[in-house]
């Protein structure tokens, strides 16, 4: 049998996988560079590029230049960043920055997994992530900064605990600076009664949306208004977005809906669906019947689990509760999709019978995962 790949050979492993979602989003802005500017996009870039020339975090909203209070600078800032060091275009710098947010998360792979980095990096070559790589949008550095507290959180018996809090709180701010969503993390905070850091994240909030308010007299600028939609039919519709997300992030071929209905190309997408549930059949069997290991002698992936189920709990609240939230789909829910699978393959990875059995399968499942990411249209 097969033995997983020594230590010294684990680098280049995530090097080849970083380099194949390199690749393939070059292939899908290639293919339709325009498909992935999103109104959202525009003023990301927009708003990196006044940072650029000196006029302030300020966008063009609703005829009028205004500061913007609609999302939190750090995604902007990282853009005009890249491309005041770089030269390039935003547009180019903001792929940047999401590829290289997905390079800092395999080195936080890394780090916390060590010869079996390679395996729990398969999950970040999901195609519904790679399609949010491709986006000029944040939750790529979002996802960097969360995974980042997560790991940083799990670690137990460290000295100088101070210390540990300082690092928490550098993920925690970074995680803000980029999406406010990132107040979900007073969950696990305040769950594991870590009340120093909250204080300080606390604090932090209070000052960044207290000048949010100064100047344009909203927090956020604007959010929190309730949805008309009646309430069953919104509950409905978000749990069926959920459902899925969490059946599909894998198994999402983007191009499916604009090729015609007698390509034969619908008939390959169909069949990787088919050999992806089959393995995923014969995943299910074998954890079935394989002996588990002792969890406590190993990763059980049980507070990186927390925190993403912390952020879909948040999420599905906001979305019931703010009309600016319009649906539960890929882009709301990949924070929580992502913990959830690098939980999953941590796991996995932890429990020896069941990785040698297994680890082969999930290879084959997310290269053909990348499949479904490669445009057809190309």
């Amino acid at each position: 049998m097969m033995q997983h790949p020594p230590r010294l050979l684990t680098p280049s492993l995530l090097v080849l996988q970083f380099l194949v979602i390199v690749g393939v989003v070059w292939l899908k802005l290639r293919a339709n560079a325009s498909y992935f500017i999103t109104p959202d996009s525009q003023y990301y870039l927009q708003a990196a590029h006044n940072l650029l020339k000196g006029k302030g975090y300020v966008i063009d909203f609703e005829g009028k230049e205004t500061f913007c209070a609609i999302w939190p600078v750090g995604y902007a800032c990282c853009i005009a960043g890249v491309s005041w060091l770089t030269t390039f275009p935003l547009e180019i710098a903001s792929k940047c920055v999401n590829l290289a947010a997905v390079g800092g998360c395999f080195w936080l792979i890394y780090r916390r997994f060590s010869d079996k980095a390679w395996f729990v990096g398969l999950g970040l070559m999901s195609s519904s992530f790679i399609q949010l790589y491709t986006n000029t949008w944040s939750e790529a550095l979002f996802i960097f900064f969360v995974l980042g507290f997560a790991f940083s959180f799990e670690k137990k018996n460290q000295i100088q605990i101070s210390a540990h809090e300082l690092e928490w709180m550098v993920w925690l701010i970074g995680a803000f600076l980029v999406r406010y969503a990132a107040v979900f993390l007073f969950i696990p905070l305040i769950w594991y009664k870590k009340w120093r850091v909250v204080l300080f994240y606390s604090l932090f909030i209070g000052i960044y949306l207290s000048y949010n308010f100064y100047h344009t007299h909203t927090f956020t600028g604007g959010h929190g208004f309730w949805p008309e939609e009646a309430f069953l039919s919104r509950i409905v519709r978000g749990l069926s977005g959920v459902g899925e997300e969490v059946l599909f992030f894998a198994l999402r071929d983007w191009d499916l809906k604009t090729i015609v209905s007698n390509s034969p190309l619908k008939w390959v997408i169909y069949g990787v669906v088919l050999a992806q549930l089959a393995l995923v059949g014969v995943v299910l069997w074998k954890l079935f019947f394989i002996e588990k290991d002792k969890p406590k002698k190993h990763f059980s992936g049980k507070i990186v689990l927390e925190i993403a189920f912390a952020y879909l709990f948040f999420t599905i609240i906001i979305y019931l509760t703010d009309e600016s939230i319009e649906s539960l789909y890929f882009r709301r829910l990949v924070p929580f999709s992502a913990l959830s699978v690098v939980a999953g393959l941590g796991w996995v990875s932890s429990q020896k019978a069941i990785f040698e059995q297994t680890k082969w399968y999930f290879v084959v499942f997310f290269v053909l995962s990348v499949v479904h990411a490669i445009p057809k249209s190309y």
